[in-house]
């Protein structure tokens, strides 16, 4: 079941929401005035090496230049 937080709430406990989602795999939607403005959801297995979509870049052995 996905959880709702306001964002005032959110705020100081953002690592723990992420590793929360990361854990539990349950989004959670943080809301401004009662609505969803956000869903963090967990990456899709195998992603969490890939910062950005470019395998090289995780592996250290991006272009130069």
């Amino acid at each position: 079941m996905t959880e709702a937080v306001s964002i005032t709430r959110a705020r100081p406990i953002l690592g723990d929401l992420a590793r929360r989602v990361a854990t539990t795999r349950e989004p959670i939607v943080p809301t401004d005035h009662g609505r969803a403005i956000v869903t963090i959801v967990p990456m899709s297995p195998g992603c969490a090496d890939d910062p950005g979509g470019r395998p090289e870049e995780a592996a250290g052995t991006a272009p130069t230049g």
